[in-house]
């Protein structure tokens, strides 16, 4: 049958024509050279299939579910592609005042380690629902705001060694982050305090979760409040007056408790207020580190 105009002619291979001797060997060389061409054809793909066979499979990420930011960076940060982490509570709300969702159960269920820092009411609710027999469930013990560098530093450590104790054989590679995590927060540490190094810094009054965070850069913070349904009329008039005669210039509002808590207050007397976070976001402790110093330096300006 003859081909239609426009269709592909399939390729033809001819063998040589076999009407001698001559003929008949270089036909025989062209089978044997075709068979040996194939076999080593098949002996590569054999080899490639038993090296890719050989090469070692990348371990199962370690599942860890943990209550705050400040431990899910960490972990995060020293964890790197050995984990997979899963934080509770989001860095925009106080995770004191925080009510588990089903899907916090789910993933809590799966986990290999569950961490927390001792002041969530709502952790031994999920551990409970959760019904993780093979978990383990730690509290860490490093005291302060992990917000503070020195403090961040010791929780880092010990984030590494619990994670070392769930995945044995990642324990050198998270002591290698943890030094590299460490340096890399001393360095910005030592940056965000230079900021503020030499400056004449003004008064404070701020929540009592920056207080820390603000004494740590050089601010004398001489009063506190906490959150807007634990502050009085009365508490806010003493507070008005411990600024006064203070000579208060700034006030310091934290995230987490209320962002408008301190605005009456400085309004009143007629200075500054700005609001910093007491958990790093997504972006990592560092980051979160140097945009709290950005927002402080902004108004000393």
């Amino acid at each position: 049958m003859s081909s239609m105009p426009g269709m592909m002619r399939s390729p033809t291979f001819r063998e040589p024509e076999q009407d001698s001797t001559g003929n008949r060997a270089a036909v025989s060389h062209w089978h044997s050279t075709l068979r040996i061409s194939g076999m080593k054809s098949i002996l590569r793909l054999l080899l490639v299939a038993v090296l890719a066979g050989c090469a070692p499979r990348p371990a199962p990420r370690v599942r860890v579910v943990v209550s705050t930011t400040n431990i899910g960076a960490i972990v995060a940060a020293i964890g790197g592609s050995r984990v997979q982490v899963a934080t509770i509570a989001p860095a925009g709300i106080c995770p004191g005042h925080f009510d588990i969702r089903p899907s916090d159960v789910v993933v809590a269920s799966e986990a290999r380690l569950l961490l927390n820092q001792g002041w969530e009411q709502w952790f031994p609710k999920l551990l409970q629902q959760a019904g993780n027999s093979r978990g383990v469930a730690v509290t860490c013990t490093t005291p302060g705001n992990w917000m503070v560098p020195p403090v961040h530093l010791k929780a880092a450590a010990e984030v590494s060694g619990l994670l070392a104790r769930v995945d044995s054989a990642g324990a050198t590679v998270f002591a290698s982050a943890a030094r590299s995590y460490a340096a890399r927060v001393e360095s910005i540490a030592n940056e965000v305090q230079g900021m503020f190094r030499g400056r004449a810094l003004p008064a404070v009054i701020a929540s009592a979760q920056q207080s820390p965070f603000l004494e740590w850069l050089g601010f004398r913070v001489v009063a506190t409040y906490g959150r807007p349904e634990e502050l009085t009329a009365r508490e806010l008039m003493e507070l008005a007056r411990v600024a006064l005669d203070s000579g208060v210039g700034l006030v310091v509002d934290n995230l987490q408790s209320g962002p408008d808590v301190g605005k009456p207050l400085a309004e009143a007397l007629g200075v500054p207020r700005v609001m910093l976070t007491n958990f790093p976001g997504t972006e990592g402790y560092p980051q979160t580190l140097i945009a709290n110093a950005m927002t402080l330096r902004s108004v000393l300006e």
